[in-house]
């Protein structure tokens, strides 16, 4: 097969390692991720469509169009994610997916079976890994889309569409990328992050989020006198972690069910850390979970005084369905493109969080919309090319007047 050429566009961006990091303090957090949004600036200019990259590394830029007409935002992300390498992505296209087992590497594979989404790709053409890296669809799929769609409308002044406003973010991944966005300088009315898998869904709900870290200071002593005296705080790291809502775990919740994660201990006799996510669609709900860390920390030093438990718990970002409640015309707009090309979207609740959440409570109302991309970050990460092409096509719908 010969890719067309957005396909070409998405396969030369994800050559580039993009991998933000949670450990750096700067901004972007990794230098390299400049490097495709540098490059995005000179196809850009190509194309006649002046850019800017400020002082955080989000990349800003317009295309205009009709001055009646409402300026629409487009967003993604240029990172990826630190689960798995993004170095040396060699993509792989496999035509006409038969719907057996499509082998990666000598290690790896996958099928049907252990990734159903598979199962609805049969005559479809894939864009797979090489099973030693993530392919980077996430988000490359949706900058991949909003070049495509600017490339379209540059070429073809002819055709009337609504003022384009469109930013490029780093650092999604490690939760930052929306941490300086101005909706001033972005200039739209309201936008939609291209950002996510499915084709047909508007996402309008992300999680409430808040995190919790706990310290738990034991007393030690040596093991063979300690009778009476030691506090060991890495058991009692375990005592604190099973006094919260067991039910409410990740790996046993869905849909609109929240969840307390813990996504990181570490400890020795003397001191314990463990940090958490909270997370729920329903605000109060949310606030019961951080009400649980509390009791627990209560409840732990009165059973076992002499220890000291420190509990630090912040908000990370709100539920944008609040602001679109509010402010439906993003939505219903997406809405009119689907019933132009024919197709019912569906409304399922984020189970995390995109940048559109933070853009939304930021004065530019941003639902989700997908890539056609799926397994993100890892390496049985694919796209699906027909489905990458109908997402084009759904959002020059969009933005045409």
């Amino acid at each position: 097969m010969k890719p067309n050429e957005n396909l070409e566009r998405f396969l030369r961006y994800v050559k580039f390692d993009t991998q933000s990091n949670e450990n750096s303090l700067s901004v972007p957090s990794a230098a390299k991720e400049l490097d495709l949004t540098k490059f995005l600036q000179k196809e850009l200019k190509e194309l006649g469509i002046e850019s800017s990259i400020n002082e955080f590394g989000i990349l800003y830029g317009s295309l205009e169009g009709e001055k009646n007409l409402d300026p629409i935002g487009l967003n993604a992300h240029v990172d990826t994610a630190s689960e798995c390498s993004g170095k040396d992505v060699k993509p792989q296209i496999v035509e006409n997916y038969d719907g057996g087992t499509i082998r990666l590497n000598d290690e790896y594979s996958m099928s049907a079976r252990e990734f159903p989404s598979l199962a609805n790709k049969i005559g479809k053409t894939l864009v797979t890994t090489s099973g030693d890296t993530l392919l980077g669809a996430d988000d490359k799929a949706g900058v991949a889309i909003i070049m495509a769609v600017l490339a379209y409308y540059a070429k073809h002044p002819e055709i009337k569409h609504h003022p384009i406003r469109f930013c490029f973010t780093p650092d999604e991944e490690i939760g930052r990328g929306p941490d300086h966005f101005d909706a001033k300088t972005f200039g739209a009315k309201y936008a939609y992050t291209i950002d996510g898998g499915d084709p047909y869904e508007i996402a309008i709900e992300t999680f409430n989020a808040a995190h919790a870290s706990v310290k738990i200071h034991g007393i030690s002593i040596h093991p063979g006198e300690a009778k009476g005296k030691m506090q060991n705080a890495s058991n009692l790291a375990m005592e604190f972690d099973a006094l919260l809502p067991q039910e409410a775990r990740p790996q046993i919740t869905e849909g609109h069910e929240g969840f307390v994660h813990l996504v990181g201990m570490d400890g020795n006799v003397d001191l314990a850390s463990l940090h958490y996510i909270i997370r729920d669609h329903d605000a109060k709900k949310l606030e019961e979970k951080k009400t649980r860390f509390e009791e627990a920390k209560k409840v732990l030093e009165a059973k076992h005084p002499g220890i000291e438990i420190e509990l630090d718990i912040g908000n990370d970002y709100r539920n944008m369905k609040e602001v679109l409640d509010e402010h439906p015309e993003a939505v219903e707009k997406a809405k009119e493109a689907f019933a132009k090309l024919g197709v019912t979207p569906t409304f399922p609740p984020i189970r995390g969080g995109t940048d559109g959440a933070t853009f939304s409570f930021k004065g530019c109302p941003t639902p989700n919309l997908g890539t056609g991309s799926y397994h993100h970050h890892g390496r049985f990460e694919y796209l699906c090319v027909e489905e990458f092409d109908w997402l084009i096509e759904l959002v020059k719908t969009i933005l045409k007047a």
